[in-house]
């Protein structure tokens, strides 16, 4: 059998750039491309991107895959398009959402793009995919069985084991367990919560919170989550509904997203459950729930410029109710709270994760990382998508399930992980980073202009300002003005 490398190229160490290579022999399976959101420290930038230039060295990239639709798994993917013209395999609702990304940056690449329904195999080169449906926090998120070189892979891509999802369908246990029976090599799995006792609760516990928390509000209710979510959308349509509410949609994500959700028939509203946004404007305040991007206080998000009075048909006021429906992803904090702040000021009782259930997470705490491992029986393990801090939570469930360090370990991005017949290793490192991009264009880490800036952010800038006459004799000024 051949051996097979893996090198991550983002997502082991953070909360985003979800990249994996998988190699044999010279031919290369693309795991997932996504981006991470900018914060603080990236003035001026949109978003950053995995450096992708290891895939510009010797071999051939046969395809993409990819296990869901969220942007920390898709949003690289028009950059790695339009360098690499491969197939993108991926179910309906996760390439509907790459589709409208594409059409923004690369609308030829489009033509690349290939639905796979749950179940489904295909075959890029001498890999062979499986996609088997698993529960997430958005419709149509997929694990995948990849087989190359006489090694079998799974890759759970973000999941948990949820019993009573909103859409019915369960995670495929039944795949899983055969792919167990036949062997598994590795079993590479979502480490994000694997610091969090016990199983992840299951997605209708949020319903039935804003089933009880509805009927209280006397004013307006503002409910921000991710766009992608489309299972917990129907959910506060649902809750609305039966708090005599209508519901309108705020941001352009989420009007998007639900459009893609109801031609798929995963978001299903009843008839007049949902009023297009300039009709809403009208509506009495405790008539009226408002679904909108803005969760993580994203700039330029629904909410944050709702708090900001850049909506002027939309407004907070004294009596509305705001629900953070989503967790405070790491590195966000700061910003949510100052949102959570604006909104108090404005008048606003504001629910969130640590005082509310409304929020449940769609990654596997410790007892579902357990039961996949269980179910798959893989002979060796490698924790992905996660802070170094999740990774090692989940090596240490390993540990103790009796995987020593030859069949367990925690990698970091840009490690190459070689699985042969004595099982993992680590066997040297890529070049890896970061490309930061701002207004569709790329630059590198160690860019200038972001070092500039952040100088200026630091120190200030000290202006001087004269007028000179053809001679260079000082007519006007000199004026010194000083920012920062």
């Amino acid at each position: 059998m051949t051996a097979v490398r893996l090198v991550p190229l983002g997502g082991l160490g953070e909360i985003g750039l979800n990249c994996l290579v998988v190699e044999a022999g010279g031919e290369r399976l693309l795991v997932d491309c996504g981006l991470l959101f900018a914060q603080d420290h990236h003035p001026g930038v949109d978003y950053l991107v995995p450096d992708l230039s290891y895939l510009d060295t010797p071999g051939r990239l046969r395809a993409v895959v990819v296990t869901h639709g969220h942007e920390d798994h898709i949003g690289g993917i028009p950059h790695l398009l339009a360098r690499h013209r491969v197939p993108v395999y991926g179910t309906a609702m996760t390439l509907g959402l790459l589709r409208e990304r594409l059409a923004e940056r690369a609308p030829t690449a489009t033509s690349l793009l290939q639905s796979v329904a749950p179940g489904a195999v295909v075959e890029a080169g001498p890999f062979r995919v499986e996609f088997i449906r698993i529960t997430h926090s958005t419709a149509g998120a997929c694990a995948l069985g990849i087989e190359v070189g006489g090694r079998r892979i799974v890759h759970t891509g973000d999941f948990k084991f949820d019993p009573t999802p909103v859409d019915g369908l369960p995670t495929d246990e039944a795949a899983l367990t055969r792919w167990g029976d036949a062997g598994v090599d590795l079993l590479c799995c979502d480490s994000t919560n694997a610091h969090r006792p016990g199983p992840t609760p299951s997605e209708r516990i949020v319903g039935q919170a804003f089933r009880d928390l509805l009927p209280r509000v006397e004013g307006r209710a503002w409910v921000a989550t991710f766009a992608s979510n489309v299972h917990r959308v129907q959910q506060v349509i649902e809750a609305s509904r039966a708090a005599g509410r209508r519901v309108t949609l705020l941001g352009r994500a989420m009007v998007r997203t639900a459009r893609i959700a109801r031609s798929l028939g995963h978001l299903k509203p009843a008839p007049g459950d949902l009023v297009p946004e300039p009709r809403s404007r009208g509506f009495p305040r405790d008539a009226l729930t408002v679904i909108l991007t803005g969760s993580q206080a994203e700039p330029g998000s629904a909410l944050w410029r709702v708090t900001r009075g850049l909506e002027p048909h939309h407004r907070i006021v004294p009596g509305d109710h705001v629900f953070l429906s989503s967790r405070l992803i790491p590195g966000n904090e700061r910003e949510i709270y100052r949102l959570i702040d604006r909104c108090i000021r404005l008048g606003a009782r504001v629910h969130y994760e640590e005082v509310s259930e409304i929020h449940v997470s769609g990654h596997a705490s410790a007892a579902d990382a357990r039961r996949m491992v269980e179910l798959t029986r893989p002979r060796c393990v490698l924790p992905v998508h996660g802070e170094l801090r999740h990774l090692q939570a989940l090596t240490d469930v390993t540990r103790e399930m009796g995987y020593g360090p030859d069949r367990a370990f925690r990698a970091e991005n840009g490690q190459v992980i070689v699985l042969d017949d004595g099982g993992i290793r680590p066997e040297g490192t890529v070049p890896t980073g970061r490309c930061y991009v701002e207004a569709g264009a790329e630059a590198g880490e160690g860019d200038a202009a972001l070092a500039d800036r952040r100088r200026l952010g630091r120190s200030g800038l000290a202006l001087v300002v004269a007028a000179v006459d053809p001679a260079g004799a000082i007519v006007w000024g000199p004026r010194v003005e000083l920012r920062g």
